[in-house]
């Protein structure tokens, strides 16, 4: 099989990149994005160092795509995580392992972490455990032990000393099917465990004294599906949400940081 050099060299990139999850990850996005994306990233930086700027670093899945070139956001990116596996050592994904690489580089005295997980969770894996046990253990039940398994990575961010914030999850598609991605369940059946997911992190966070980013508040409809107006896709945001974060996140924390 003959390999072409534009497949070896986004073969050898995705490998260098993949050390600091590179939210790139073909080769015309490494080529044309990537350096861009650095060098905004070192002005951001340099700004933040100058005028005792806050930074928000946005540790996620692809859930953080809409925050790429937006101030004051800097975006370490975690593939395929699950907001359950998050504190599990050696995960499918690497995550923790991922997310303590990122830490060191965080000012805890002026920046602010926020965290963008359990989209995939409500999407596939809450559904998916719930037919594996028959019904045995309920949705709401397999929601709560999720959750719970995320705050144990909210607080213990807290706990050492991290400003955090956690974003919610998007509201589900009003799609039933949808060849290149997976999607367990009928419509009706996501919409209810994203907006249950979002209800009980939204409740663990304001126990925990946490600013909890309610994205599904702006954007979905009366059904719980996600506005055609906040679609970048049938399952990611777009940047129309990015204003309502900052300045959730502003007001949030207006007393603890330079913004």
């Amino acid at each position: 099989m003959k390999v072409t050099f534009f497949e070896i060299t986004n073969t050898t990139l995705r490998k260098a990149l993949s050390k600091r999850g590179s939210i790139y990850f073909n080769y015309i996005d490494v080529v044309f994005k990537y350096p861009w994306l650095c060098l905004y990233n070192k002005v951001l930086l340099l700004k933040a160092k100058l005028f005792n700027r806050a930074i928000i670093h946005v540790i996620g899945d692809s859930h953080l795509r809409p925050f790429v070139f937006r101030s004051p956001f800097l975006l370490h990116h975690i593939s395929q995580a699950t907001a359950y596996n998050l504190n599990k050592d050696n995960s499918f994904s690497q995550s923790k392992r991922y997310l303590n690489s990122f830490l060191p580089d965080i000012n805890k005295e002026r920046d602010v972490v926020l965290l963008v997980f359990g989209e995939i969770d409500a999407r596939v894996h809450i559904y998916m455990q719930y037919k594996k046990n028959d019904g045995r253990i309920s949705i709401v039940k397999i929601i709560e032990s999720t959750v719970e398994r995320y705050g144990e990575t909210i607080s213990k961010l807290k706990d050492d000393g991290f400003v955090v914030c956690v974003h919610g999850i998007p509201p589900a598609a009003p799609k039933s099917f949808i060849a290149d991605l997976p999607f367990l369940g009928t419509p009706e059946q996501r919409s209810e465990i994203s907006t249950e997911f979002n209800k009980q992190l939204g409740a663990f966070c304001r126990r925990s004294s946490v600013p909890y980013i309610d994205v599904q508040s702006i954007s979905a409809d009366e059904n719980g599906f996600m506005k055609e107006e906040y679609a970048a896709d049938e399952v990611h945001l777009n940047g129309k949400a990015i204003i309502f974060v900052r300045d959730s996140i502003v007001e949030a924390l207006k007393y603890k940081r330079n913004f």
